[in-house]
């Protein structure tokens, strides 16, 4: 398709979206520790960063808004934030720009075949031309926008395919091909405000209520990862989102979807990092059964178990952590010394002396092996930072390298050697004895008994709840796991980060507590959870962002 998106008629259409100056009320980037107001107690909330649309957010959007399922924004740079456990898109660059502008002429060149009355037109432009363009740019900017366009973007997108149709000459359904490359590059479109470009109203004291299409549209990115329906664009417009009932009623609706399912096994491959998975390369030589097609089936097992137990399944959190089955195809089933597994993957019980839920899977164990072996400091950080929310310090500049199992001995004998040197220090003391509760795993989490020769120890010890505990393998550790009110708040918590696309301050303390204590119970459900982020204070209100200046 022509460059037309670089000529002043595509500069028409980037109008000022408002919210890049402090009277729109956003923030840009957050500081790495994402440090937000320090007020606190029952009313407050933390701020709302303005945030591009994720890799995943961009395609599911064109593919609900245009039907399309290039998934153009897999050719995008990654959105994986090294500062921050889940994907958030970062600063535009000038190549990212070009990127977006691409797969914006892409997409409308494709988009020009559903230019028909009942496709993307919701007239026949055969009777009127002009005012059918008017109905398009009305119905498809607010799909995009996620809201109700203002006077000004209406004018100025009128004028845009005013232009396109009359100076250019060209045909009509190139002049609203022109309009929608616009659209995809505007930043009301490509960012999450929801908002008309004017300083916010109805304050709260301190804090502000989200309007109705800006609740919508959270909604809908945190449930499903994807712009809001008609249904739901309907009970923003009609009030229906007026109370934590109303926003409660459509979580319930959204939950119902498949969608809502993709983003369940997208939050916990964000969380535990395994889209990570594919870029840890395995020894030939150690593991020659260790193949694309298992790396890849690893994933999809992980995926299918999520999705499978949260929407169909008891939900528990004890079962995502202590499950004795899976979903295993033919390609993993010698793997876990399964029988009875066919080509798609099927519910299949496993030992249950060998495995119990996610953190014995193929994927997290084969993530966080090494190269040919264990690694009990990838598996232990894995425990304490992602399942019980704790930090640890930035590693000393001389840590040296433990031992290679050429050395001899197994890879505990080899790591509480290494533990001894004074330069390891508390870190590793923290994260070793969780992470020997893996030995039984080799490096692509196969199972095993004797690691080089000598029989493998399991054992170990980790603090639960202020409380030491004591350990036998993998199988004892993810029992207490699950049962932990610490692991259970640290998940409540990770959902509050993922939904919030940043981490918590301390003016969402309140909300934070009131999610922890919607799963609290061992019968509290992952649907549970996530219905209670999203009725949360700090999911429908912001605090002012700085030198912002409310009407």
């Amino acid at each position: 398709m022509r460059r037309f998106i670089s000529t002043p008629f595509f500069r028409l259409a980037m109008f000022a979206v408002g919210v890049a100056s402090g009277g729109a009320g956003c923030t840009g980037a957050v500081s790495p520790a994402d440090t937000g107001p320090g007020a606190t107690g029952p009313d407050a909330v933390g701020v709302m960063p303005l945030r591009r649309l994720t890799n995943r957010e961009y395609n599911n959007t064109v593919r609900d808004l245009l039907g399309d399922t290039s998934q153009p924004a897999n050719q995008f740079p990654s959105d994986r934030d090294k500062t921050f456990a889940f994907r958030r898109a970062g600063d535009l660059a000038v190549q990212d720009a070009t990127l977006l502008q691409t797969a914006a002429e892409s997409l409308a060149s494709s988009a020009k075949a559903k230019l028909i009355p009942n496709g993307l037109l919701p007239c026949d432009p055969s009777g009127n031309e002009s005012s059918c363009a008017q109905q398009f740019i009305s119905a498809f900017g607010q799909r995009a926008f996620r809201r109700p366009l203002t006077a000004d973007e209406t004018s100025r997108l009128n004028a845009l395919y005013t232009s396109a149709r009359s100076t250019l000459a060209l045909p009509f359904a190139d002049a609203l091909t022109v309009v929608i490359e616009g659209v995809l590059q505007a930043p009301q479109f490509l960012y999450h405000w929801e908002a008309p470009p004017a300083a916010p109203t109805l304050p709260e004291g301190s804090v502000f209520r989200l309007s109705n299409y800006q609740l919508a549209s959270r909604l809908s990115y945190f449930l499903w990862g994807s712009m809001p329906d008609d249904a739901l664009l309907a009970s923003a417009a009609s009030g229906g989102l007026d109370t934590p009932d109303g926003i409660l009623a459509e979580a319930k609706r959204l939950l119902g979807s498949d969608k809502a399912k993709s983003t369940v096994s997208q939050f916990v491959v964000d969380w535990l990092e395994l889209d990570g998975l594919p870029d840890r390369t395995k020894s030939a030589m150690a593991y020659p059964a260790y193949t694309p097609a298992i790396q890849a089936a690893m994933l999809t097992e992980t995926r299918t178990f999520v999705e499978n137990v949260s929407f169909g399944g008891d939900g528990r959190l004890a079962t995502l952590l202590g499950a004795h089955y899976s979903y295993v195809d033919q390609t993993l089933a010698s793997f876990y010394g399964a029988t009875g597994a066919g080509a798609a993957p099927k519910m299949l019980d496993l030992p249950a002396t060998q495995r119990a839920g996610l953190l014995t899977q193929g994927s997290f164990l084969a993530l966080t092996g090494n190269a040919d072996g264990s690694n009990p400091v990838r598996r232990g950080k894995a425990i304490y930072t992602k399942l019980l929310c704790k930090t640890l310090p930035n590693p000393p500049p001389n840590v040296p390298v433990p031992k290679p199992a050429s050395a001899g001995g197994t890879t505990r004998q080899r790591f509480v050697e290494h533990d001894q040197n004074p330069c390891v220090g508390s870190c590793h003391a923290a994260m070793d004895p969780i992470g020997f509760a893996f030995e039984s795993y080799d490096g692509i989490g196969q199972f095993r008994t004797e690691d080089n020769g000598q029989a493998v120890d399991a054992t170990g010890s980790i603090t639960l709840d202020g409380v030491s505990h004591t350990f036998d393998g993998a199988v004892d550790l993810v029992g207490q796991l699950a049962a932990s009110p610490e692991v259970r708040a640290c998940v409540s918590k990770q959902w509050v980060r993922f939904a919030l696309a940043r981490n918590e301050a301390a003016a969402d303390d309140a909300s934070v507590k009131a999610v922890a204590a919607a799963f609290a119970s061992d019968g509290a459900t992952i649907q549970d959870l996530m219905l209670a982020v999203a009725t949360m204070r700090g999911f429908r209100y912001r605090s002012l962002s700085p030198g912002e200046q409310p009407q």
